[in-house]
């Protein structure tokens, strides 16, 4: 099974969260609402913000302005 992109930089932000990497979670989560923003799809960015409500370890800061993608 071939893997996309996409799906390679949600691993990447998962593996960093279980790493307690948090600022390049950070980086990688701006460019996971990137690719939700491209795709008018926000499956893994859905997925993303459920991880970071998870015990794994200190919560990310999430701007309180950020809207979910694809809304106005």
């Amino acid at each position: 099974m071939r893997c996309s992109l996409h799906g390679d930089v949600f691993a990447a932000f998962k593996r960093a969260c279980e790493e307690q990497e948090f600022e390049l979670a950070k980086h990688l989560l701006r460019a996971l609402e990137a690719i939700a923003r491209q795709q008018a799809n926000s499956d893994q960015l859905d997925a993303a913000y459920a991880l970071l409500t998870t015990p794994c370890g200190r919560p990310l800061r999430v701007h309180a302005s950020r809207k979910k993608a694809g809304s106005n």
